[in-house]
């Protein structure tokens, strides 16, 4: 089945406890609360790259397609029209996370299982825009998916996030993970019943110039 798995995790976070602690005034040399404190820092971390469609801190994912999305180009005919429903493969996929840093490697696989891999010579890495692309070169094809197999036929590994180190992050992210952080902790009951708390106003208009828009409902498109 479609979909992106987080395979290379990172200790690292964006914001330290010690900022935590000190945004909610609780004295650092209290170690009481910290495994408390931790769990929700790294919850508001999880939540906050889920709402922006980001990955903060570079991390490494596995994007698996069963097919490459199509287009459809919908021209409007003046009186009637008959002829056949054409759909064409797009020439590019779409990655579902920001910012993408590089393709480490772009494989397909047959009916049998058996590994394959799209020379980096066919394609190219568009991260102009927040949604980067993996844009087809002139003349070149995706691999055709008759004869490979139905499910997650295509899987793309790829690096994405700000830097390997907290001060690569924008202040304006910390500063959110900060914020929320601290909402859940203000709101800690609620947030040990329901596990998660919507994103306050305050930190989705202080996030809004981060959050990735996509327009196709598709994955890859």
């Amino acid at each position: 089945m479609s979909g992106l798995k987080l395979t290379t995790e990172t200790n690292i976070t964006p914001v330290t406890l010690s900022e935590v602690k000190q945004t909610l005034r609780i004295d650092p040399d209290n170690f009481d609360q910290d495994a408390e404190l931790i769990m929700m820092l790294k919850s508001s971390i999880k939540i906050l790259e889920e709402y922006t469609g980001r990955s903060f801190i570079t991390k490494t994912f596995d994007f698996a397609l069963d097919r490459i999305p199509y287009s459809q180009e919908d021209k409007l005919v003046e009186g009637f029209s008959t002829g056949p429903f054409i759909e064409k493969t797009q020439n590019y996929i779409a990655l579902p996370k920001a910012p993408v840093v590089a393709i480490t490697s772009f494989k397909y696989y047959d009916d049998s299982d058996t590994e394959n891999t799209f020379a980096t010579s066919n394609y190219y890495l568009d991260n102009f825009s927040d949604t980067a692309r993996i844009v087809l070169r002139r003349s070149q094809t995706f691999p055709d998916v008759a004869s490979l197999r139905v499910a997650n036929a295509f899987i793309v590994t790829f690096t994405a996030g700000y830097g390997t180190a907290p001060k690569d992050v924008p202040s304006a992210i910390k500063q959110a993970i900060v914020l929320y952080t601290s909402h859940l902790y203000e709101n800690r009951e609620l947030y040990i019943e329901q596990k998660q708390l919507p994103v306050p106003m305050t930190l989705q208009t202080l996030l809004q110039p981060y959050r990735v828009v996509r327009f196709s409902n598709i994955l890859g498109g």
